[in-house]
């Protein structure tokens, strides 16, 4: 029964020892599937729209494909209008991408479209089959049944003791193609799109074979060809003949790289949200450095977000106030009690509630504040489920708008000296710094004292240019707006004063410097000084301002850019676990090929071994187990000979007849 309920429930389990209801259970459930669902929606509109350019561009070459025909000179063969698609080094990547393109040019019923792989396309009339096949799927037809019972019933018969099957060629030709074409065609004549969305990945002779047949029909069927092309140009000329390349009309197209897709999930996701799960430190570096150091897969990102997602789900039995995030605090606690009411939520959720690292370090700090609050978030349920947590996970949205903002702070200062550039970092590792910092990203950064050194160095001029950026990224914020207009009219009036003044005193300069040799009055000199006390007080004002905005930005982002892990609850909302990820998506061979050398028996299932230790030598054993456990005895330096000789003595001699002499490949 518990089986069936596993089956039934997608693999979800009652969490709390079995105490969690089946009501909790599956709204646990479905709020992962609602998740997953909102975060696969970005990534995937993301995808869509980084090249929803480049997709315009190959629609617009498909429908204008054999419009050029009329203007061509004549040439004793069809060339097929082909489009190179650049799509990035990851070919596993490339299925959701060709599925984008496929999809726009469906859109019309001006193309029927077919998308091929290279694992389907072994032989030339397997590639036929399978482009008839995709075909025939635009209009929603299946193949007749009577010829696949034909392929399926193959007739065979026995030579000897093998059993052979009469060869028989599949009924699926370009004839059988152009025969549906005519039938289903109207006056539009659509085109007939095939995608080979990993050009790399065929077989040359099958492609050359392909192209050569549809060029002879070009003139009754409207092809048109779209390749992606994970390298360069460089491997179509290694592929294929001069000959099959003349077949080709070709133009180039490139779709962004994966790199840029990325950057924009991890600001829609990480940053810009905050009804989302969010990363740790450890599974946010173990997602950048396994997307940045390896292989550039969007997959694989967005299944290692799946699975943190999952995780979070299926293990975490608070996970069910994470949906609470998109609320605002008034409708988290009308949720919140009615969960309560409806037993969805039970003393068990507030238990675990109050085991939490961080709420016990809340009410700790809360207690030498305010210790009757304390005292009653400890014994009543209710204050606890319905008001105090909607209230915190209300702070916690609010942190984390900050937090954001923080961070693109620190992105729009740098942006602000365009000579700095050797502690300049991205936005993600901005956000990477700022996960691992356990006391405070500002106090620890050497970014950020930089940055807020040069603030104070800043002139009049800059000081109105910045204001003006932090007006854009601050407009929501009325504290700051305020703030800023202040800067602003105090910048004003000091650019002011100095344009009235600035003739004054090179008049005055001017008069000094053409008197140099003569005689000087005292009436000279004390508007000489006074012009001089003039330069020293406008400079010491604008310093001022420029030291006010250094230290605004410092202050703010001290406390915009606090870790985390000091908010209370934080365990509801942000993912802090990389092992599972690290197991699932790193592959570590090393362990592997360690316990097989070390422990045969594990691997071979043989009866000879099962009771040996680890370290124990045992002549049954292969020679690599042998020859590695020798190796670990060696310790740091190794003596080939010794170890030859220590492994010649381990391995018995083979039995054999006296006068039986070694054959050649047998040693002594």
């Amino acid at each position: 029964q518990e089986e069936d309920q596993e089956i039934m429930f997608g693999g979800f389990q009652r969490l709390l020892n079995g105490n969690e209801t089946q009501e909790t259970l599956v709204y646990r459930k479905e709020s992962f599937k609602e998740a997953w669902n909102e975060m696969d929606t970005i990534m995937n509109d993301i995808l869509m729209d980084m090249n929803q350019k480049t997709i315009r561009d190959i629609r617009q070459f498909v429908d204008k494909a054999h419009e050029v025909k009329e203007r061509m000179i004549s040439l004793p063969f069809h060339e097929i209008p082909t489009a190179l698609v650049f799509a990035g080094i990851n070919t596993p990547d490339h299925s959701a991408q060709f599925a984008h393109i496929a999809s726009d040019l469906k859109q019309t019923e001006r193309n029927f479209v077919s998308l091929i792989q290279a694992k389907d396309c072994s032989t030339v009339k397997n590639m036929i089959k399978v482009m008839i096949e995709r075909f025939m799927e635009n209009t929603n037809e299946e193949m007749d049944p009577v010829i696949e019972d034909e392929e399926d019933e193959q007739p065979s018969y026995q030579v000897g003791s093998s059993i052979a099957k009469e060869s028989k060629a599949l009924p699926f030709d370009m004839q059988l193609l152009e025969g549906w074409y005519n039938h289903k065609s109207n006056k539009l004549r659509p085109n007939l799109v095939v995608i080979l969305q990993d050009f790399e990945a065929f077989e040359p002779s099958v492609l050359q074979d392909f192209f050569v047949i549809c060029s002879e029909y070009q003139a009754s069927l409207p092809i048109v060809c779209i390749m992606g092309i994970a390298t360069s140009t460089e491997i179509l000329h290694q592929s294929l003949t001069k000959y099959t390349i003349g077949l080709l009309r070709i133009e180039r197209f490139k779709l962004e790289n994966s790199d840029v897709w990325f950057n924009r999930v991890f600001e829609k996701i990480f940053l810009d949200g905050t009804d989302t799960l969010k990363f740790g430190p450890l599974p946010y570096k173990f997602l950048l450095d396994h997307f940045y150091l390896y292989d550039f897969s969007i997959a694989k990102v967005s299944a290692s977000l799946k699975y943190a997602l999952m995780h979070h789900f299926y293990g975490n039995p608070l996970s069910v106030f994470l949906p609470l995030m998109r609320l605002d605090q008034e409708q988290m606690e009308i949720r919140q009690k009615e969960q309560w009411t409806d037993k969805m939520l039970n003393a068990h959720h507030v238990a675990h509630i109050r085991m939490l690292p961080s709420f016990k370090a809340y009410i700790e700090s809360l207690a030498t504040v305010e210790p009757k609050r304390a005292l009653l978030l400890l014994k009543d349920d209710e204050e606890l489920l319905i008001h105090e947590v909607p209230r915190l996970l209300t702070e916690m949205k609010q942190y984390q708008h900050q937090f954001t903002l923080g961070i693109q702070l620190v992105q729009l200062l740098q942006s602000q000296f365009p000579s700095f550039t050797s502690l300049k970092k991205s936005k993600r590792m901005i956000l990477l710094e700022a996960l691992e910092s356990k006391e405070g990203f500002v106090e620890r950064s050497q970014l950020i004292k930089v940055l807020v050194s040069l603030l104070r160095k800043i002139d009049l001029a800059h000081v109105t240019r910045i204001s003006k950026e932090l007006r854009i990224l601050f407009r929501n914020e009325a504290e700051v707006i305020s703030k800023l207009d202040e800067w602003e009219t105090r910048a004003m009036e000091l650019i002011d004063k100095s344009e009235k003044e600035k003739n004054g005193v090179e008049g005055m300069i001017l008069s000094n410097a053409e008197d140099m040799h003569g005689r000087h009055t005292a009436t000279a000199q004390k508007a000489q000084a006074e012009s001089m006390e003039y330069i020293k007080k406008l400079g010491t004002e604008s310093s001022k301002l420029a030291f006010e905005i250094a230290d605004w930005c410092n202050d703010y982002l001290g406390c915009w850019l606090q870790p985390f892990a000091k908010r209370p609850l934080h365990e509801i909302v942000y993912y802090t676990s990389s092992r599972l990820l690290e197991k699932s998506f790193a592959s570590q061979p090393r362990a592997t090929v360690q316990t097989a050398l070390t422990q045969p028996q594990h691997y071979l299932n043989c009866n000879c071994c099962q009771d040996n230790s680890t370290d124990q030598l045992n002549v049954t054993e292969p020679d690599s187990c042998i020859l590695y456990k020798l190796y670990l005895e060696c310790g740091r330096m190794i003596n080939l000979y010794d170890w030859f000789i220590a492994f010649s003595s381990i391995i018995k001699k083979e039995q054999r007849p006296q006068k039986k002499e070694l054959g050649e490949d047998e040693a002594q």
